[in-house]
């Protein structure tokens, strides 16, 4: 059976480029771009590219040539990092806490050791109507 976009986990270093692409915005950028966020030691160019080719085979960017940029290919994510970051909470939910909730929200509170300062917040976002779907924050 072959794997979709949303079974495909990133690696460490896939990861890395794909939160310099998200902080580039919705236009992505080049590979320079992207190397521009790095800090020191910088990768070498080759290899972030080969990183982008891996990442548009796996279906989480796009390449696009751009008018008057010359032979410059473009990355864009096509998958934000808040569906990424629901996706693979929702993969460890279900995997690790049999898909219960509260099993994972009680994990993390144990092993977190969670602050009585800590909990009120996160009470407080708790009883709190959720942010209406499609708005807010787009990161």
């Amino acid at each position: 059976m072959k794997k979709t976009k949303d079974d495909i986990t990133l690696t460490k270093a896939e990861m890395e480029i794909m939160n310099y692409l998200w902080n580039l915005g919705k236009e992505g950028g080049s590979v320079r771009d992207v190397l521009a966020q790095y800090p020191e030691p910088v990768p070498a160019y080759t290899t972030t590219a080969t990183f982008l080719k891996i990442l548009t085979e796996k279906g989480f960017v796009r390449s696009e040539k751009r008018e008057n940029e010359g032979k410059t290919l473009f990355f864009v994510p096509v998958i934000s990092r808040n569906e990424y970051r629901s996706r693979v909470m929702n993969e460890v939910k279900d995997n690790y806490f049999g898909g219960s909730f509260r099993s994972l929200v009680s994990f993390f509170i144990k092993e977190e050791k969670i602050s009585p300062e800590e909990m009120n917040e996160i009470m407080k976002m708790v009883s709190s109507p959720p942010a209406p779907k499609g708005g807010g924050h787009p990161g």
